[in-house]
């Protein structure tokens, strides 16, 4: 059994780096979509380390250190933001005031201590990132809002799951690695991931992307906004609901699977290979669109399952 688990968690890093094997599209979608986690880790040095001592990864009893609590104000229109490397991030909507998070850190090989959770407040809102020991004393992990920072995990076992609570006029963003994410809020919401699935309901979405997993995401406004929207994975299927009254422009495209769609404005091509759908609804404007390469595509209205 830890054989099996060993190569799968292998194979699973592969797809993540685009170095599987397969369609060189589906390598340069990975590549993509990593990309736009905004989380600079570094796969080269992964793989490098991949062999030093990974039979312990999963020996030793599991530690587990004393949670991280933060509970503060971020105003009304700006961006908390939470960003990850190992674990799953998971956010409900608050009917009070302050954001609250909490973040627990477990380990069996590596100290769970050896991973600091930082805040960064700035103009945008809040920023809080798991940042893990640093392997170069002149290139230090750092945690940066907004798709900056950088970080390099080197033989470090230590998983930091996040529980937050988001004020309905606060928008939020959750970027990771290895761990799946889901997220039910109010306003705005932006959440990327390599390796897990993704469940997001919120007001407003911007986007939602993985490699190896699938992508459950529901739009409750259908107010006007600027922000276009995209929906990504590799492997794993694609289901969105989307309220009546929307104006976007759809495109939807997938290599190995179908697309359906309960909006007659959007046209499903349907012929053998690649598949894909347009069509604008109400007025048009942003642009939404929807990809995956293994899995297949539903588009519902409203409430429906």
């Amino acid at each position: 059994m830890k054989i099996s688990r060993l190569a799968f968690i292998f194979l699973t890093a592969l797809t993540a780096a685009g170095l599987a094997t397969g369609p060189a599209h589906a390598g340069q979608q990975a590549e993509k979509t990593k990309e736009s986690a905004s989380w600079n880790f570094d796969f080269g040095s992964w793989f490098e380390d991949f062999g030093e001592g990974f039979a312990e990864t999963f020996s030793g009893p599991k530690r587990t250190a004393a949670p991280f609590k933060w509970s503060g104000k971020v105003a009304a229109g700006k961006t908390f933001e939470v960003r990850g490397v190992n674990g799953p991030i998971r956010a409900t909507a608050s009917s009070g005031s302050e954001v609250e998070l909490v973040a627990t850190r477990t380990g069996r090989r590596s100290d769970p201590e050896s991973v600091k959770i930082e805040v960064v407040n700035h103009t945008g809102g809040v920023t809080i990132c798991a940042v893990y020991p640093s392997r170069d004393e002149s290139r230090r992990n750092e945690c940066k809002p907004g798709g900056g920072g950088r970080m390099r995990v080197r033989n470090n076992d230590v998983n930091v799951e996040f529980e937050i609570r988001v004020p309905r006029d606060v928008d939020f963003e959750a970027r990771t690695i290895n761990g799946r994410i889901e997220a039910d809020v109010e306003g705005r919401a932006a959440v990327s991931t390599v390796n897990g699935s993704i469940q997001v309901e919120a007001g407003t979405l911007t986007e939602a992307t993985t490699v190896n997993g699938s992508i459950r995401a529901e739009v409750r406004n259908s107010g006007s906004s600027a922000d276009d929207v995209k929906l990504s994975t590799v492997n794993g299927s694609v289901r969105l609901r989307l309220p009546e009254g929307l104006n976007v422009d759809v495109s939807a495209k997938t290599v190995n699977g179908g697309i359906t769609s309960d909006f007659d404005e959007i046209e499903v091509r349907k012929k053998w290979g690649p598949r894909s759908a347009e069509g604008r609804l109400g007025s048009g404007g942003r642009e939404l669109a929807l990809s995956t390469v293994n899995g297949g595509i539903r588009i519902t209205k409203g409430n429906e399952k």
